[in-house]
């Protein structure tokens, strides 16, 4: 595995997605119960229409929340913002075919930390991460080293 080798190789097929349309409580759920930190917007058959990042969410709940005594409305706040109020709309996307060098490009040259990746007309396949490169390089540069939680290395 090198820097020319397809990103449809090292990224998450199929990812966990939500409908603009659904509540920022949907959202939550994903992101606090599942460990996600992006979630991919569509419509239709997999149409990418945003992405919803969990800094995005936090920004919107750091103002829900300026008020913790009042949990009940902060709670119901959640259940009436919807994803595509809050979503990112200017995409940064990648191919399948395009490489891991690409994808390292496309991180450092927007800051971002994960592309969601298409097909044809924004058909979604799969996304990629900051940490699945991280992944991948552990794979190739370290093979050897257990990695485990509390393996005593770091």
């Amino acid at each position: 595995m090198d820097n020319t080798t397809p990103i449809s190789r090292i990224m998450t097929h199929k990812p966990v997605t939500v409908g603009p349309n659904e509540t920022l409580q949907t959202v939550r759920h994903l992101f606090e119960d599942k460990g996600f930190h992006h979630l991919p917007v569509v419509e239709g058959q997999d149409k990418l229409v945003g992405i919803i990042s969990y800094t995005d969410y936090l920004r919107v709940i750091s103002n829900v929340y300026n008020n913790p005594t009042e949990q009940l409305r902060n709670e119901k706040m959640l259940n009436v913002i919807l994803v595509h109020e809050v979503m990112s709309k200017e995409l940064i996307y990648l191919a399948p075919i395009d490489t891991i060098e690409d994808a390292i490009r496309a991180f450092r040259s927007n800051q971002i930390h994960a592309l969601p990746v298409v097909e044809g007309n924004g058909h979604l396949v799969g996304i990629l991460s900051t940490h699945d490169l991280i992944k991948t390089l552990e794979k190739v540069l370290a093979p050897e080293i257990d990695y485990a939680v509390g393996s005593g290395i770091f």
